[in-house]
């Protein structure tokens, strides 16, 4: 009897996994740049994954998710109420230092992104999301450093400026992890099918330069 309670019980449990996800993207390595009274600041969004995941019943089982290339690129500007009303680009160029130089079609990134206010005191932001997703091979080539130049203009309460940015950026890994209780059809379906890519929600837009 005891032995057909414990032979329950293990199918009953819940397991417990735990996730560690790396996420790998590129920052900044020198100050905003500006132009016509805004500074801009350029963001990389991981738009796909490797997985591997350990899980067995009743025991603590591991996924990892490394988040990566290919990337999305936005684009902010930031400024203070009453000065900037608009931005928009007219040249773009990445380059992989000793690798790539790849200028990109205007139609990747067309269109004015406006100012808004945000809910630091004074600060206003406006940010242009790419439409083209950037292939950088952080695996089999290590690219470790991406160099992005624009050329921008920028609509003020005193007309229009034009400039350009130049934004070194170095590769960056940060971590984090979760554990979750999951019942055990649930581990059974996590075995069969690894996750193949990340959520395709934006993060939230930072709200500094």
């Amino acid at each position: 009897m005891n032995r057909l309670l414990l032979i329950l019980l293990v199918h009953c449990l819940s397991s417990c996994i735990y996730l560690r996800t790396t996420q790998q993207a590129f920052e900044a390595s020198v100050p905003a740049p500006a132009v016509g009274g805004a500074r801009f600041r350029a963001e990389f969004i991981p738009r796909g994954s490797e997985a591997g995941v350990t899980v067995s019943a009743m025991v603590v089982g591991g996924a990892t998710i490394t988040e990566n290339g290919p990337y999305q690129l936005r684009l902010h500007a930031f400024g203070q109420k009453g000065g900037p009303r608009w931005f928009r680009v007219t040249r773009f160029v990445l380059t992989v230092p000793g690798r790539v130089h790849a200028p990109m079609e205007k139609r990747a990134f067309e269109g004015t992104a406006p100012f808004e206010n945000l809910s630091t005191t004074g600060r206003t932001r406006a940010s242009l999301l790419f439409g083209t997703k950037v292939h950088i091979n952080t695996r089999e080539h290590r690219d470790k450093e991406v160099i992005l130049e624009a050329d921008v203009e920028v609509m003020g309460s005193g007309g229009l400026t034009r400039g350009s940015l130049r934004i070194p950026m170095q590769l960056t890994k940060t971590a984090r992890g979760e554990s979750h209780f999951i019942p055990a059809e649930i581990v059974k379906s996590f075995r069969e099918e690894t996750p193949t890519s990340i959520p395709s929600a934006l993060p939230p837009a930072p709200e500094t330069p």
